[in-house]
């Protein structure tokens, strides 16, 4: 298959430059008639018109986005095909899975854009939402556009622009369990050629999980932030756009509860867990257009630090506790030019670079019940396999494992994609892209443990000592990967097409930090017990790219003109050196391994219905199979599902609005979305697992003049289902879903 599609892009590229070119059109704006939607949808990358990618788009307008209540990255969550993000309990970390394919723990498979600029991490991924023009999600890999970990797909948000977008909106929520959320955005013109928009919002709620240990809830909110974007139409051709953004979070975070006999408990833990976070951040865009290219260049920088603390254990006991702060800084540029002519032939080339500079300061405290139940025992144990050693009594009552690691990354890539439109024939195109991609990353660690031991000597004598040891050192690796991609398609009109496509994605290897604390406490145990296995550092934390190549064909079109469009495409995907999740032994911590190959293949359908003038209808089904095809530490996982990926996704929505003319109000909305997802495996032997479950949303309306009153709720059936799983002293704990919530929205709009 691969050499099959090394012939057909050698072929293409040979055309390009003997083909004959055919004017054809491409328009800025997408008229949405199902939905009666004008929306902006211009790319600085595609060469294929955005409305009629070769791809899996998934589009979402700003009356849907409302609508549906899509407040954070997190509300996306099985309402597009095959796209599913497990709820880690707090905004450290936003997995993201699409068509089973994602990564719960370091790292990412897909990509996530503001406005054209990377977010590097996906501890920033989950933010407030506020003055959203529109959501594009991209499924399967866009490596050749979009470089390294974007192998699932991309997220990418766009804000308003305040040069054609003019108004004042300030809307106060107030909901059960404490929810407040204050939202306020003003966007004018400055002059002719220039504009300001400025937006805050505040949110905060009182928690759903209650701790039984302290009998508070586990999981309160609060959340506040703002952006301020300047747009300057420089002159005819240029273009200059600056933005800055500042959030801040704290909050109550990880309500897990012990899963037993199919059941999840309430969380009951004695020590904190919390979660802060602020990330500022800035970018600025410059463009220039005239009749032939189009050249952008956009810069991007932003710096996030946040403290995490965890009860490890998750019990009443004092076993292990974490805290967890990260300061990262990272800066990204990337400079496009692409045709922007009527001519038949259409091209892009770009170039990127970035850097991520992240410190981490962890610090594993293991508590005076792990030191009875865990540290002890080991040096009881030494004494006993050998009556002739010393017996050893540890001093302490706490022992903590402080631990430092500084990662830096460095990458750059240039890229090139070209289109050709009515290739032979009218309304077949292909296209065919490439890209070099390089990144380095850097590991300089430090992490320690020490310790005061009584120590009794066989004659009798004894004496206390401090027992310590320390590993440090700096491990680096790199990786240079070259991502192709060659897609087909024919346009019966210009409201339906087919399209077939491969494509080559990548996650980047690097270094698992997470489980330093158990292997310093090997290298202890090795000091003064040897047994001939030292510990191997770069083996232990190091992990390898994960690659993927994706196999996908289309139809877009209107199944009954004017009344029904519709999406389908079917995939498959062999993925080779799968990165896995696996927790340690000693439950302190997790670990990012290798472990061979999988497949995931399946479809994706979406249709729209505009059943009359004031009623549209919505269905969106995901299906994946996603399994493992090798061993793992000599175990067979063949056959077995891929964890945390969804095999099923399901969304169904009925919005009915209508205006008036002389009446009491000027305008009703109602709106209902079900939402629903499995069934999801949470380990990797498939013993435990959420079934199929679906959450109703509702929302209705008034308007009047300015005014907008709305009530809504979420999960209106109160159903039960659990979000994520995670292990700990091999104890398996669940979070469960938000219960039933519901609240009253008030919106001033001038």
């Amino acid at each position: 298959m691969k050499k099959i599609f090394w012939i057909l892009f050698g072929g293409f590229i040979c055309i390009q430059w003997s083909y004959s070119e055919i004017n054809i059109n491409f328009s800025d704006t997408l008229k949405l008639y199902h939905l009666d939607e004008v929306v902006v949808i211009s790319s600085i990358k595609e060469t294929n018109a955005v409305k009629s990618l070769p791809a899996s788009v998934s589009l979402l307008t700003p009356s849907q986005i409302d609508g549906m209540k899509v407040m954070s990255v997190k509300d996306l969550s099985a309402t597009i095909p095959n796209f599913f993000i497990p709820d880690y309990g707090s905004k450290m970390t936003t997995p993201v899975y699409v068509r089973g394919i994602g990564e719960r723990s370091t790292g990412q498979t897909i990509g996530m854009y503001v406005d054209n600029v990377p977010y590097l991490d996906k501890s920033a991924f989950d933010f407030d939402f506020i003055d959203i023009q529109r959501i594009e999600v991209l499924r399967g890999p866009q490596g050749t556009l979009y470089g390294r970990n974007a192998m699932g797909g991309i997220i990418h948000i766009f804000t308003h622009s305040p040069l054609d977008y003019s108004r004042t909106k300030i809307t106060l929520t107030k909901g059960n369990h404490g929810l407040i959320r204050i939202n306020g955005t003003t966007s004018n013109k400055i002059g002719k050629n220039a504009g300001l928009s400025i937006s805050g919002y505040y949110n905060g709620h009182q928690g759903y999980f209650t701790n039984l240990y302290t009998g508070k809830k586990e999981d309160t909110m609060k959340s506040a932030g703002g952006r301020v974007r300047f747009d300057w139409a420089i002159t005819d051709g240029w273009t200059a756009r600056l933005m800055a953004n500042y959030d801040y979070s704290d909050q109550g975070a990880f309500p897990y509860g012990k899963y037993t006999d199919g059941k999840v408990c309430n969380p009951n833990y004695n020590d904190p867990g919390t979660y802060q976070r602020q990330v500022v951040g800035g970018n600025f865009n410059l463009n220039y257009t005239n009749d032939r290219i189009l050249l952008n260049a956009s810069t991007g920088w932003q710096y996030l630090d946040d403290d995490m603390q965890m009860d490890l254990d998750y019990t009443p006991q004092s076993i292990f506790s974490m805290r967890h702060k990260q300061y990262l800084n990272t800066l990204s540029e990337e400079i496009t030019v692409k045709s922007n002519s009527t001519s038949n032939y259409q091209w892009l080339f770009g170039v990127y670079g970035f850097s991520s500079n992240m410190l981490t300061n962890m610090s594993t405290v293991m508590g005076q019940d792990g030191v009875k139940q865990i540290m002890q025992p080991v040096f009881d144990q030494i004494h006993a396999n050998n009556p002739r050693a010393p017996k050893m009594t540890v001093l302490d009552t706490n022992i903590p494992i402080p631990s430092r690691f500084k990662t830096p990354t460095l990458g750059g890539a240039i890229f090139h994609q070209s289109t050709y439109n009515n290739l032979f024939t009218e309304g077949l195109s292909v296209t065919a892209g490439i890209r070099l991609d390089y990144e380095k990353t850097k590991l300089d660690y430090r992490s320690q443990v020490g310790m005061d031991l009584n120590v009794q000597m066989p004659n009798g004598m004894s004496m206390v000592t401090h027992a310590d040891t320390t590993l440090q050192g700096v491990e680096s690796v790199s990786f240079t990967e070259i991502l192709p991609k060659l897609a087909f398609k024919y346009e019966f009109d210009d409201r339906n097409y087919v399209y077939l496509s491969a494509a080559n994605g990548y996650k980047a290897g690097g270094f698992n930090i997470q489980m330093f604390s158990d292997l310093v406490q090997q290298a202890l145990q090795e000091k003064y017990a040897p047994t001939n296995a030292p510990v191997n550092v770069r083996d232990a934390v190091s992990y390898k790219p994960e690659y993927s190549w994706n196999y996908e064909a289309g139809w877009k079109g209107e199944l009954i003109k004017n009344l029904i469009y519709g999406e389908i495409a079917v995939f498959y995907i062999d993925i080779r050196d799968i990165q896995l999740t696996n927790f340690v032994n000693s439950g302190q911590g997790r670990m990012l391994t290798n472990s061979g190959k999988a497949v995931s293949k399946g479809l994706d359908v979406s249709l729209t219905a505009r059943l009359s003038d004031n009623l549209n209808v919505s269905a969106n089904y995901g299906f994946t199979h996603a399994t493992l095809q090798s061993k793992i530490d000599s175990i067979d996982y063949s056959g077995k599902f891929i964890p945390y990926a969804p095999q099923h996704t399901l969304s169904l929505g009925a919005v009915y609005r209508n205006n008036f003319t002389g009446q009491w109000i000027d305008g009703i909305n109602i709106q209902a979305h079900y939402n629903a997802a499995g069934k999801i495996y949470w380990n990797t032997d498939n013993s435990i697992f959420q079934n199929f479950y679906g959450t109703l949303n509702l929302k209705a309306g008034i308007r009047k003049h300015i005014f907008e009153l709305s009530v809504w709720t979420k999960n209106t059936l109160n159903s039960d289902f659990s979000v994520f799983y995670f292990e700990s002293l091999g104890q398996p704990l669940m979070q469960k879903g938000r219960p039933f919530r519901f609240g009253i929205d008030l919106s001033v709009v001038f």
